[in-house]
């Protein structure tokens, strides 16, 4: 996904105070074994779209990019945040060292059990533009 790279490598998640630096893998690939088959045989569609020419430029790219994003979201959803739970969790926060709008968030999040996604879409890419049109543009 080359038309992402530049964009992330903007982001706290390239670039940071603590030197840590989450690669597409760590946020896009689980880690345990059978959600990362899972998941890599879910990327070959990526490929796929990238050799039949629909995704294959920019413009294109940014033409699916809305939908792209919202099947990544719904899987993270649907797992919990899981691969941003590789890195961060409420429990091990120090809400007393954050801003006092991000602790009580935090806190509130974490009682209504809210994860990462529910927040935080668009942390390491922009956020995509939803399209103007009622269709949505669909990769089958």
């Amino acid at each position: 996904m080359q038309w992402v790279q530049k964009e992330w490598m903007e982001s706290a998640h390239y670039s940071n105070v603590s030197g840590v630096r989450a690669g597409c893998s760590d946020c896009h690939v689980p880690h345990s074994l059978g959600p990362k088959m899972y998941a890599k045989l879910r990327a070959a569609k990526d490929v796929w779209h990238e050799i039949l020419g629909t995704i294959d430029s920019e413009e294109k790219f940014e033409a699916y990019r809305w939908t792209m994003a919202n099947m990544v979201w719904a899987r993270m959803e649907a797992t919990g945040s899981r691969e941003c739970e590789s890195c961060h969790t409420i429990a091990a926060m120090d809400l007393k060292e954050q801003d006092r709008s991000a602790r009580k968030k935090h806190k509130k999040a974490e009682t209504r059990g809210k994860t990462c996604i529910d927040c935080h879409k668009g942390v390491a890419h922009k956020m995509p533009k939803k399209p103007d049109s009622a269709e949505d543009v669909a990769l089958n």
